[in-house]
C-alpha cells in the first residue's frame, strides 16, 4: 500500500510503505531531519509537529521519556520513532532541519500586494507602407499613448535598434516593458520579461529570479561571493582596495562577473527545456533588478570609493536609494534593465540589514523587538515602542568556521549538531557523511554540551580531568570525531584556542545587543520578539546560543529565525512599489549607535567572553 506523507515547509511529497517511520519517509524524500543519535530516539532531535495524529502510531515510552507531555498534547512527535499507517502532513520545524535543508528553505515570506514597477504591454501596430511611413519608434510610441500613458521616452540606443527588426519579424506585434514613461524593453510575443533580486552577502550570494507580469518566483540559486579570495571580512577588502593597483576594479570585476554567471544560471533552472539541454529564458530577458549589501559591498559593486569607509567615522559615499542602469555597471541584462539599490542605513548598517527589517516587518512591531543578521559582520535593530535603533559588530568568519582548527562551512561531511549521549560526544554530519571538519552550528553545540556538562567552565577554559577533555598537542581539547571514522583519516576535535575564536565574535554580538538596550532604556526581560537571521543564523540551535550567552536569557518561545530575510526583503522591494517605498522610510527612521565611539563598549564586550 502507497501512502502519501507531505513535509512542510520544504513541499516535498513521499510514498511510502505501511508502518515506514517518519525520519526513514524524510531520507527517502530527501528532506534532511536531524538524527544526532542515529534514530534511536535519544537525543530528541528530530521532532516534528504533526496536526492530525490519526494515521500515526501511538507515543511509545522512547518519546514519552522524551518529550514532555505539552508537547506530546500540542502534536510533537519524534521522527524516528512515529509510525505511519495512513496520509499525513508533517511540518518540520527549522531547528529540526540538517543545514542543507534550511538553506534549501531560504527565507520566512510575508504576503504582500504585488505591485510591479514594470508594465507590460502587447501590441499590434498598423503595418507600415506608402501611405504612412511613420517612423517605427514614433508608431509604437502612438500605440503606447493609446494604452493609456500620456508620454514614453527611450534612452537607450540599444532598444531603439532591436524595434525595427522584431516589428517585421513579428507581423508588426511587439511586447513592450515600460517602467513609469520609460521605454525599458521590447520582446517578441509572449516574451517573458524578468527580474533578479539579490543579496550580495560577504561569503555569499543569494539570486532570486522572478515573472515581474505575476511576481511568480522561478528560481533560486546561491553562490559564495568569488571577492572572498580578496579578503574575508569587509576590512580586508577595503584594505585590498587600496593598497593594490585598480584593487576597487577588480573586486568590482568579480561580482559583476559572478552576477552575470548566476543570472544564466537562474535563467537555465527556470526555463530549462525538458527535450533540450538548452534554456528558454536568458538573462537579457532581466528588465528589472533590485540588489542588497552591505555598506561596503554596496560600493564596491557600484565602483564608488570605498577608502573613507575603513576610516573612522566610516562615511558612505552615499546613503540614499538608487537606480543604476545595468549596463553603466557591466551587468548582461536587457539594455534598459534598472538595477535598484536600497538605502544604506550607515557605513556598516548597510541595505542588507534595510532590506531584513523590511522582509520580516521590523519596522511595524509593537512593544520591544530585537532584529539580527548574523553574519562576518552582524546587524542588529533595537525596536523600542516605535524607536528604532541599530549597530553593527563585527563578529568575524569564525561561525563560518574560519581561524577554527578543524573548522569548515556548511558544506557535506562538516558537523552541524553536537550532544551528549550517554556520557559522550554524538554528532551529526551535513549529507550524513563521514565527518571531515566542524561548522559554525557544530561549534556553538559543542561549547554549549561541554559547558552544560561541566567540562568547560564559564571562561572558556577546559577541563583535562574530565572524561571528555584531552590534552592536545599545545592546548586542552575534546575529541568530536576519532581519525578512525573520520573521512579524512585525522582526528576532529575543539581547542581552547577555537573556543576563544568564539568568544570573541559572541562576545562583540552580545556587547553590540546590551548597549543597544541601554540606549532604549529597556532590559533583555522587556523583549517580546527576538528575529535572528541570516545563513548561520538560520540553522544554530538558539538553546545552544543562549547557553554560551551570545543571546539574552529569555524565554525560547520569543526567538524566531527567518532564513535569509535580507534576500526575501529584496524580492519584495522587486515586486512591489510599496514595499519599496516603504523600505525608503525604514531608513530615514533608524537611528545610527557607533559602538566604536561607545564608552561602555568594551566594559560590555569583556562581560560578555563570559560563556
Amino acid at each position: 500500500m502507497n501512502i502519501e506523507v507531505d513535509f512542510q515547509p520544504i513541499g516535498k511529497h513521499v510514498e511510502i510503505d505501511s508502518g515506514t517511520t517518519i525520519l526513514e519517509a524524510a531520507q527517502e524524500a530527501g528532506v534532511g531531519i536531524s538524527a544526532i543519535c542515529g534514530g534511536v530516539g535519544s537525543c530528541g532531535a528530530c521532532r516534528v509537529r504533526l496536526d492530525d495524529q490519526e494515521h500515526v502510531s501511538k507515543p511509545n515510552e522512547t518519546e514519552i521519556e522524551v518529550l514532555d507531555s505539552d508537547d506530546i498534547a500540542s502534536g510533537i512527535r519524534l521522527a524516528c520513532q512515529t509510525e505511519i499507517y495512513g496520509p499525513i502532513r508533517v511540518d518540520v520545524p527549522s531547528e529540526s532541519m540538517t543545514a542543507t535543508q534550511r538553506t534549501q528553505v531560504e527565507g520566512e515570506e510575508i504576503s504582500f500586494e504585488f505591485e510591479s514597477p514594470i508594465k507590460v504591454l502587447d501590441l499590434t501596430l498598423t503595418k507600415a507602407d506608402a501611405t504612412d511611413p511613420q517612423a517605427d519608434f514614433e508608431r509604437l510610441r502612438a500605440a503606447v499613448l493609446t494604452s493609456g500613458w500620456t508620454t514614453l521616452r527611450c534612452d537607450r540606443m540599444n532598444i531603439l535598434k532591436q524595434i525595427p527588426g522584431l516589428l517585421r519579424a513579428n507581423k508588426w506585434k511587439i511586447r513592450v516593458g515600460l517602467r513609469g514613461d520609460e521605454l525599458v524593453s521590447v520582446s517578441a510575443p509572449g516574451t517573458l520579461l524578468l527580474g533578479m533580486a539579490v543579496d550580495i552577502g560577504t561569503t555569499k550570494v543569494a539570486g532570486y529570479l522572478v515573472d515581474m507580469a505575476s511576481g511568480e518566483t522561478l528560481a533560486i540559486k546561491g553562490i559564495m561571493n568569488p571577492q572572498i579570495v580578496y579578503g574575508e571580512d569587509v576590512m580586508a577588502r577595503i584594505t585590498y582596495s587600496l593598497m593594490h593597483e585598480n584593487g576597487s576594479g577588480i573586486l568590482q570585476k568579480a561580482i559583476i562577473d559572478a552576477l552575470n554567471k548566476l543570472a544564466i544560471d537562474l535563467c537555465a533552472a527556470a526555463g530549462a527545456d525538458g527535450d533540450t539541454d538548452t534554456s528558454v529564458y536568458v538573462p537579457t530577458q532581466i528588465v528589472e533588478s533590485v540588489m542588497v549589501g552591505n555598506t561596503a559591498m554596496h560600493h564596491l559593486l557600484l565602483g564608488l570609493p570605498v577608502k573613507q569607509l575603513g576610516l573612522s567615522p566610516y562615511v558612505a559615499a552615499v546613503s540614499s536609494p538608487l537606480d543604476v542602469k545595468a549596463d553603466e555597471i557591466d551587468l548582461a541584462f536587457s539594455p534598459g534593465a534598472t538595477v535598484h539599490l536600497l538605502a544604506n542605513i550607515a557605513g556598516f548598517v548597510g541595505a542588507d540589514h534595510l532590506s531584513m527589517l523590511l522582509a520580516t516587518d521590523t519596522h511595524k512591531k509593537k512593544g520591544v523587538v530585537i532584529s539580527l543578521d548574523i553574519g562576518t559582520n552582524t546587524e542588529i535593530t533595537l525596536v523600542s515602542h516605535g524607536r528604532m535603533i541599530a549597530c553593527s559588530t563585527a563578529s568575524g568568519p569564525a561561525f563560518e568556521g574560519a581561524h577554527i582548527h578543524h573548522g569548515m562551512r556548511a558544506a557535506d561531511g562538516a558537523i552541524e549538531r553536537v550532544q551528549i549521549v550517554d556520557n559522550k560526544l554524538a554528532f551529526q554530519t551535513i549529507g550524513h557523511t563521514a565527518p571531515v571538519g566542524v561548522c559554525g552550528s557544530g561549534i556553538l553545540d559543542a561549547i554549549a554540551q561541554l559547558k552544560l556538562c561541566g567540562a568547560m567552565n564559564d571562561k572558556g577554559a577546559l577541563d583535562v580531568k574530565h572524561p571528555l577533555i584531552r590534552e592536545g598537542k599545545k592546548l586542552p581539547e575534546a575529541l568530536l570525531a576519532a581519525a578512525a571514522i573520520s573521512g579524512n583519516g585525522h582526528d576532529i576535535v575543539l581547542s581552547r584556542s577555537d573556543i576563544n575564536e568564539i568568544q570573541l565574535a559572541k562576545g562583540a554580538m552580545r556587547a553590540g545587543i546590551e548597549l543597544l538596550l541601554d540606549a532604549a532604556g529597556v532590559t533583555a526581560a522587556d523583549v517580546d520578539e527576538f528575529i535572528i537571521a541570516g545563513a548561520f543564523g538560520s540553522y544554530i540551535s538558539v538553546e545552544a546560543a543562549v547557553g554560551i550567552g551570545m543571546f539574552p536569557d529569555i524565554p525560547i518561545d520569543r526567538f524566531r529565525q527567518v532564513g535569509n530575510a535580507a534576500g526575501i526583503g529584496a524580492k519584495q522591494a522587486l515586486l512591489s512599489t510599496t514595499r519599496r517605498a516603504e523600505a525608503a522610510g525604514i531608513g530615514e527612521r533608524v537611528e545610527y549607535l557607533e559602538l566604536t565611539v561607545s564608552e561602555k563598549f568594551q566594559a560590555e564586550f569583556l562581560k560578555a567572553l563570559y560563556m
